[in-house]
């Protein structure tokens, strides 16, 4: 029997309108590892019940792991709401997957464990005092509540937020615990993203006059400015062991793929990832750090790259060598979707025609590969590290999240996949041929 715990928390001033609930006998997820036969953990098993027949089709890890297979489709939940589905983010461990609803109000976050065992919903508002107004006259308060990024504890994580009042600061909590503000500054702060350690969070804010990449400490709340030109910087991302921040810089219509690199000394130069006329826009690193996606501009159209991280600033004669898909939708809630063990590149073919199809583009052999979901006007695509694809399809006049359980989660995959790429990485194929063979359930 589950219980709903409605709370409303005052933080400094402000209060937290949510409503979680949380089984009695609940608890969290271990740590899952697979072997011969059983790949799925129990929460896996439970929502997508095909799972079962496909550990007894492919008895074996080896036979398990073989190309892509889709195993079953789903929506995320079967309630009829009238409202958009949006922006999704997997937690570390794929246990918990974020989306946001908008209304004529608010713009919530949802956090669901897929099997509904434990559901909790943002929305920051200001405290008002009571009034004999109250119940007289409407509300027209409106909070926006965004960009949900999880951190390596699995359960804490941070978000944007106005509070209802117009004030955008960055939101830290848990699914245990309510969220606190964080950094709080008159300017407007966005794009929160968790670092790989525990105690460190990267966001964009507007506190130096321009969008800035700025690194929150969490344990003294000091705030320090990692990005020092006069452009606009947005799209934060870390490398692997907090080794360095990959964004976009440049104006308007020219924005460019950096990096800066940190080591035991500090932080170091900015290097140009990019450097050509084009807009390139939602970098996205690989799994392994050594890779980085992203949409790049071209014409009246936009593709997807990926440019190793090791390299030299690429320029516009040899941008062409690292297109790996053309005419793509752009998705800058989530960017290009990564498969765990970086092999793969998810996307959307914007093709209005066949309602723009998923393609998995797989990038030791140059082929993209149409995944056949049976949904429409796909969107806002991310992959867990179980190896379930999440994304929004249109369903009559509302946008609905949808999941895709399938065989390329790390459990499967396992890190001899991820090795072999490594030992390969200088011969990965770039190519933006699209293939017609499908992946269907």
């Amino acid at each position: 029997m589950s219980r709903c715990l409605a709370i409303f928390v005052a933080i400094a001033g402000w209060g937290l309108s949510s409503c979680s609930s949380l089984p009695d006998n609940w608890f969290a997820e271990k740590a899952f590892e697979a072997k011969d036969g059983s790949y799925f953990p129990d929460f896996l098993l439970q929502f997508f019940p095909r799972s079962d027949s496909f550990q007894k089709r492919f008895p074996t890890i080896s036979q398990a792991r073989r190309g892509i297979r889709l195993i079953q489709v789903k929506p995320l939940v079967t309630e009829k709401n009238r409202q958009n589905e949006s922006n999704l983010s997997w937690s570390r461990n794929g246990q918990y997957l974020s989306y946001e609803t908008s209304n004529d109000r608010h713009r919530s976050i949802y956090i669901r464990e897929l099997t509904g065992r434990f559901h909790q919903n943002l929305t920051v508002q200001r405290k008002r005092q009571r009034s004999f107004l109250d119940g007289i006259i409407a509300s027209r308060i409106q909070s926006y509540n965004s960009g949900l990024t999880w951190s390596p504890t699995e359960q804490q994580y941070a978000f944007m937020s106005n509070g209802g009042v117009g004030e955008y600061n960055i939101y830290v909590g848990s699914v245990e615990n309510s969220p606190e503000v964080v950094a709080q500054s008159p300017s407007k702060d966005g794009y929160a993203t968790w670092g790989p350690f525990q105690d460190e969070i990267a966001f964009v804010s507007s506190r130096s006059g321009n969008g800035d990449i700025y690194l929150l400490q969490l344990k003294d709340q000091n705030v320090q400015r990692i990005s020092d030109s006069p452009n606009t910087e947005l799209f934060p991302e870390w490398l692997p062991k907090g080794k360095g921040i990959v964004y976009t810089s440049g104006p308007s219509s020219s924005h460019q793929i950096v990096v800066r690199r940190r080591d035991q000394k500090g932080w170091g130069r900015t290097q140009m990832l990019t450097q050509w006329p084009n807009d390139n826009l939602r970098p996205k690193v690989s799994p392994s750090g050594e890779w980085v996606a992203f949409y790049g501009s071209q014409n009246s159209h936009w593709n997807i790259y990926v440019l190793p991280l090791g390299g030299e600033t690429s320029h516009e004669t040899s941008m062409n060598r690292y297109v790996i898909a053309e005419d793509v939708v752009v998705d800058l809630n989530t960017g290009p979707a990564w498969s765990p063990d970086s092999s793969k590149i998810f996307f959307v073919k914007r093709d209005p025609s066949r309602f723009n199809p998923i393609y998995a583009y797989d990038l030791r052999v140059g082929k993209a590969y149409h995944i056949n979901t049976k949904t429409k006007m796909n969107r806002d695509m991310m992959m867990s590290s179980l190896g379930v694809l999440s994304f929004r399809a249109q369903v009559g006049a509302w946008d609905r999240v949808y999941v895709a359980l399938t065989n390329l989660g790390h459990q499967i995959q396992g890190r001899r996949r991820l090795a072999s790429i490594r030992s390969r990485s200088k011969h990965i194929v770039h190519s933006h041929r699209i293939s017609h063979e499908r992946v269907n359930l």
